[in-house]
């Protein structure tokens, strides 16, 4: 009976609560367990307008809970429309109606996911293969439903094809690109201004990083950072929501990036402690909401609460898939552009190093080999991230 009674106690005390996430236990514990697609729902019937904060552009996962949210059937008759930063402007007319046009044959589909992607950015390549998860999810989402869901990509609008030399991509990359929180800005404003007044007026923004913040922020030598989710903000009023997710964030440590977890990795312990992964609740008058907001660090009297006005976890970082190339990103057909456009960033960057590489047939061909296959990997500094977490769960 002894031996009984010490293996059934074993669980209840394999981890413990350091007194650091105590507040955030206790907050938890008394939170309505509401999940982090329910939350984002319920936002929408208050407000019209909801901002994701994205993790890492090329984190899967959090495409899984977007997924979630625009297979909703809430979603589907009452919000129905998509923006995002990634994705330059002048593609949208092209994307959207692609998107909305039903029954095409699979190979066709395979092929313009992939020349959406191609062409996606200033980059010579948009690498990320999220972007290509969410339009491949809105398609079949479309295909399958009378309800068809607008994606309105809003990034600065770059044209590859009017790019001949480094001297073009200067003068297209340096006046189309700046201040690009602006016009990412602008560009859904004035496409909101077209649509709000159809019977489906809301929308989901999915925004990275800085860009998603309520305030603009400071760097380190006092220049003011203007971000998208302030205009918004500004312009919106009451109108707009912003969600943070579970996520760890960069900054720049001497000449490299580093990566942390909100509170030196509180939160995170105190939902692991819970074994909760899947929430969402308000940042306003929560224990969560009131600490000090550590995404920047120039902005110590700033909190949670002013950036956000949600938070949503939606699966550990354990969970987290970052996955950058695919089977297809340079189809044959692409190599050849591909490489001009490489080239000429090389040029604009001055990289004599990677220059004299292009001349090399065995170097290109590493480059596509790389590129035409699916990496998966996990955060930069990935142990280090568990470790700030657990700390809190071993006393």
């Amino acid at each position: 009976m002894k031996k009984l009674i010490l293996i059934l106690l074993i669980p209840l005390f394999g981890c413990s609560q350091n007194s650091d996430i105590k507040p955030y236990v206790n907050f938890l514990k008394k939170t309505e367990k509401k999940s982090a697609k329910d939350y984002i729902l319920q936002q929408f019937k208050e407000r019209d307008i909801v901002i994701i904060c994205e993790r890492d552009h090329s984190d899967v996962s959090q495409y899984e809970l977007i997924k979630e949210i625009m297979s909703d059937d809430y979603f589907k008759h009452n919000v129905k429309n998509v923006f995002t930063e990634i994705g330059v402007i002048n593609l949208q007319p092209e994307i959207t109606e692609f998107l909305k046009t039903s029954g095409l044959d699979s190979l066709y589909v395979e092929k313009k996911l992939n020349e959406f992607q191609q062409n996606a950015d200033f980059y010579a390549i948009w690498n990320r293969y999220s972007y290509h998860y969410f339009l491949r999810t809105i398609y079949d989402l479309n295909n399958n439903s009378e309800n068809k869901i607008s994606y309105y990509p809003s990034d600065s609008e770059f044209d590859w094809n009017k790019v001949k030399n480094v001297e073009d991509f200067t003068r297209e990359y340096e006046i189309e690109i700046e201040p690009r929180d602006s016009i990412i800005a602008y560009n859904i404003i004035n496409q909101y201004e077209k649509i709000k007044s159809k019977t489906n007026n809301k929308a989901l923004v999915i925004l990275n990083y800085r860009h998603a913040f309520k305030i603009n922020t400071i760097h380190k030598n006092g220049e003011l950072q203007k971000n998208v989710g302030k205009y918004l903000s500004d312009y919106f009023g009451k109108g707009v929501v912003s969600v943070l997710s579970n996520r760890p964030f960069f900054f720049k440590k001497g000449k490299s990036w580093e990566y942390k977890l909100i509170q030196d990795g509180k939160w995170d312990a105190s939902f692991k402690f819970l074994n909760i992964e899947n929430i969402g609740f308000n940042l306003e008058n929560s224990v969560f909401g009131n600490d000090n907001f550590d995404m920047w660090n120039e902005m110590s009297e700033v909190k949670y609460n002013d950036a956000f006005d949600g938070f949503v976890f939606y699966k550990t970082i354990e969970e987290h898939n970052l996955i950058d190339n695919f089977n297809g990103l340079i189809s044959k057909d692409f190599e050849e552009e591909y490489f001009r456009r490489y080239k000429i960033i090389l040029d604009y960057n001055e990289d004599s190093t990677k220059l004299k590489k292009l001349n090399n047939q065995e170097y290109k061909e590493a480059v596509l080999k790389e590129l035409n296959t699916k990496k998966v990997r996990k955060y930069r500094d990935f142990e280090y991230l568990i470790e700030s977490r657990d700390k809190y769960l071993n006393e």
